[in-house]
């Protein structure tokens, strides 16, 4: 019998060591995997912040986004949606395009189409092909500005002319409806607007 006990005792002794061992290591693992990814981003944070507060727009659209895709962080899409209009403020254009483009979504924010033109065409002023493209469909759909077929294809013949997919489509399309009048206006201000757009880009740089 006591051969026995103490054959059973080491067993378990044996057993136990092992699920210690093996509890270590899984823990260990698992919180190497966890721990780096929010004070990553907790850094990242307070980093974007000290500039963000100084009005830099590129901390501040910088801050927007560390805000839209962190898990960690209280309040995500109101603050995300806060710093991207203080950015797109103070001349952000890729801010600009993205909070036009959430007010015409009603995304995160009370869907309003006056205000995403607004802010679309600052954008598209810049030279963003995205917001050009945005800004077309509002005008050739009367969404927030007046309808306004000329002014549609002015602005998807500048998203065209940066190989934005489906622009020339829709610059195709719109063409239609145009007399030559029309069109001859409208593709000079497309000139107007690319060359004061390209001059912008330069001085930026």
């Amino acid at each position: 019998m006591s051969r026995r006990v103490y054959y059973l005792a080491g067993s378990f002794a044996i057993a136990f060591a092992a699920a210690a061992i093996v509890w270590n290591v899984v823990g260990a693992r698992h919180e190497s995997r966890g721990d780096p990814k929010p004070a990553a981003v907790l850094g990242g944070l307070a980093d974007a912040v000290k500039l963000a507060e100084s009005n830099d727009p590129v901390a501040e659209y910088k801050l927007a986004h560390i805000y839209a895709t962190a898990d960690t962080l209280p309040g995500n899409k109101k603050q995300a949606l806060a710093w991207l209009e203080r950015a797109a403020a103070h001349g952000n254009i890729d801010a600009q395009y993205e909070f036009g483009h959430a007010l015409r979504e009603g995304d995160g924010v009370v869907q309003d189409y006056e205000r995403a033109a607004k802010w679309l065409q600052l954008s598209a002023e810049h030279g963003n092909a995205d917001a050009q493209y945005a800004l077309g469909q509002m005008y050739r759909m009367g969404m927030g500005v007046p309808a306004d077929n000329a002014k549609a294809y002015m602005w998807f013949n500048l998203a065209a002319a940066q190989d934005l997919p489906g622009a020339a489509v829709q610059r195709d399309v719109v063409l239609r409806s145009l007399s030559p009048a029309q069109v001859l206006e409208a593709q000079a201000d497309a000139r107007r607007l690319n060359a004061a757009g390209a001059e912008s880009s330069a001085t930026a740089r």
